[in-house]
C-alpha cells in the first residue's frame, strides 16, 4: 500500500486538474511521469479510473470513488504539515475564499492583506461575488455570508453582529418630504437588493420599544451595496446600508440617516466552511484573525 501513495497523491492532483498536463504542472513534474503514476494504479488496482481521449479526460465510475479517498489523503496530510508549519511559527498552504463583493469595502479586505504580510508562505484566492456559490461542489475551503444561513451540513461560526443604517441624501427627502415617523416613510421610493424582501423592519419610537414593519416600493433594484449607496447619493431613494457602506457618506454628509430615533435590525456575518480534512489548521488561523475585526 504504502508504494502507491505517491501515485494516489498523482492521480487526486490529475483528478483536481482535470488534464495529465495541468497536473503535471502544478506538481512539478513532466506529463509522462503523471502519466506513468496513473497506469500504474489502473494496474494494481485491476480497472481503468480515467477515460482518455484526444481532448480531454473524465473519470470513470471507480476513478470518482478513488478521487474522493485519494483527496482525504493528500489534505489530511496537508492539514498535518500546515500543524507543524503553525507550531513553528511559519503556516502555509492555500486558502481558496468566496464573500459577499460588499466587502471589497469593508475591513475584510485590510485583514487578508494582514494576514498576507504576516505569513508569506500562504497562499490566499478570494471570489468577491453576491450569488451564492456551493462550498463543495465549487472546491471553495471558506465562504463569509450575512444574514441568515441556510441549513446545510456546513460548519459556521458568527463572526459578528453588523449594523445597518436607514439613509437617503438630504436633496432626495428635501424634494419629497422628511419623515417624522414610520407611516410617512411608504410615500418615499426604496432602493432595493435583488433576492431581498421588499419589507423594512424598525424598531424604536418613544420608549424605544416599539416595533413597526412596513412594505416599501422598491422602484429600483440592484444586486450591489455600493451601487445602492451611489443611487441613494444621487438622490434615487433611500436604501438600507451596512455600517461600513454608510459611515463615510453619512460623516461627509452625502448621506443623512432616516429616522435617526429608530433602528434596523442588525445582522449576522459568518464564515461557513465544509467538514473536510486538509485546510482545517490553515482555516482556523485566518478564521480567528477575521474575527478580530469584531472585537
Amino acid at each position: 500500500m504504502l508504494d502507491h501513495l505517491r501515485a494516489m497523491a498523482v492521480f487526486s492532483a490529475v483528478a483536481e486538474a482535470g488534464s495529465f498536463r495541468a497536473a503535471a504542472t502544478r506538481l512539478g513534474i513532466s506529463p509522462s511521469v503523471v502519466s506513468h503514476h496513473v497506469t500504474a494504479l489502473e494496474r494494481h488496482l485491476d480497472t481503468p479510473l480515467i477515460y482518455r481521449s484526444t481532448r480531454r479526460l473524465s473519470l470513470t465510475e471507480a476513478g470518482r470513488r478513488l478521487a474522493r479517498s485519494a483527496d482525504a489523503m493528500v489534505r489530511a496530510a496537508e492539514e498535518g504539515y500546515q500543524a507543524v508549519g503553525q507550531e513553528a511559527g511559519s503556516p502555509s498552504g492555500g486558502l481558496k475564499i468566496t464573500a459577499p463583493a460588499v466587502f471589497q469595502y469593508a475591513l475584510f479586505v485590510k485583514r487578508v492583506a494582514e494576514f498576507m504580510k504576516l505569513h508569506p508562505r500562504v497562499e490566499i484566492s478570494v471570489n468577491f461575488s453576491d450569488r451564492w456559490r456551493n462550498l463543495v461542489e465549487d472546491g471553495f475551503d471558506l465562504a463569509f455570508r450575512i444574514g441568515p444561513l441556510r441549513d446545510s451540513s456546513l460548519k459556521a461560526r458568527k463572526l459578528v453582529d453588523g449594523q445597518q443604517f436607514l439613509c437617503a441624501s438630504l436633496a432626495y427627502l428635501k424634494r419629497r418630504h422628511v419623515p417624522k415617523g414610520p407611516d410617512e416613510l411608504e410615500g418615499l421610493e426604496m432602493i432595493g437588493f435583488t433576492g431581498r424582501s421588499y419589507t423594512i423592519a424598525l424598531t424604536g419610537g418613544g420608549g424605544g420599544r416599539e416595533r413597526r414593519q412596513l412594505r416599501m416600493h422598491n422602484r429600483l433594484v440592484v444586486d450591489s451595496g455600493f451601487a445602492a449607496m451611489r443611487l441613494a447619493e444621487e438622490g434615487c431613494g433611500i436604501t438600507v446600508l451596512p455600517d461600513f457602506l454608510a459611515r463615510a457618506p453619512l460623516e461627509a454628509g452625502r448621506l443623512v440617516e432616516v429616522l435617526p430615533d429608530w433602528s434596523v435590525p442588525t445582522f449576522g456575518i459568518y464564515a461557513v466552511w465544509p467538514d473536510n480534512p486538509g485546510t482545517n489548521t490553515l482555516r482556523a488561523l485566518f478564521v480567528d484573525f477575521v474575527a478580530e475585526i469584531g472585537k
